[in-house]
């Protein structure tokens, strides 16, 4: 079903793993090389943050495709189901909280198909660390851990600070770079390959397997 989510993780970093490997090692390209070194951190932030909205916006299709009724959903998903009732209580006056408040209870009472906006990206809007990975998984209802490993956490830190420091003028490329050896970013390569098949895992397998769908209580 994520499929080309998958496939195209594999083409992504086989690419950025190809570039890594062809940087020159010539003594007299040194700052050239600190550039590019520095510059992969960019190069694989843009590939990590498309996938993560990829599988965001997979999983919402399949979600609206899923012919499930509000009634039918785990209460976690809740706050997706009902993002655009939540929003217009933002700002009203008291004129109209309490409209805004029935609206909610007319939908529970309809008990309409699942239909979330396949705009909505369930963040604070920051880059993608572990605390905006854990708000989407917590917007679907997903128990599955964050991350595969926890130590994994610390190299999306390291790529978002280096990316950001770069993107916004604070450090130049090379002397993020300089810190690091090729096969030190062909290792961070792994990492976050992993990171992104995991998270492509996780989501398949909540929609594969309904986890969406809200367990029955059966009478004791």
């Amino acid at each position: 079903m994520f499929d080309d989510i998958r496939d195209s993780i594999t083409r992504n970093i086989r690419d950025i793993k190809i570039w890594v490997t062809n940087i020159p090692e010539d003594r007299n390209y040194d700052d050239g090389r600190a550039t590019s070194y520095g510059l992969f951190f960019v190069y694989i932030y843009g590939v990590y943050e498309a996938t993560v909205r990829q599988i965001i916006s997979k999983t919402i299709t399949e979600l609206n495709n899923s012919a499930a009724v509000v009634d039918q959903c785990s209460y976690g998903l809740y706050s997706l189901l009902f993002s655009p009732e939540y929003d217009s209580i933002y700002g009203v006056g008291n004129d109209h909280k309490w409209e805004k408040r029935w609206a909610i209870s007319d939908k529970l009472q309809q008990n309409p198909p699942i239909h979330i906006s396949e705009c909505l990206f369930p963040t604070d809007g920051k880059n993608i660390r572990y605390e905006q990975l854990e708000s989407l998984k917590k917007s679907f209802g997903i128990e599955d851990n964050v991350l595969p490993r926890n130590e994994i956490r610390g190299y999306i830190s390291e790529m978002v600070d280096n990316r950001n420091y770069i993107a916004h003028g604070d450090v130049l490329p090379k002397e993020v770079g300089r810190k690091y050896t090729k096969s030190e970013l062909l290792q961070r390569c792994e990492y976050i390959s992993e990171v992104c098949t995991y998270l492509c895992d996780s989501y398949e397998s909540y929609i594969i397997n309904k986890k969406y769908i809200r367990q029955q209580q059966t009478a004791g």
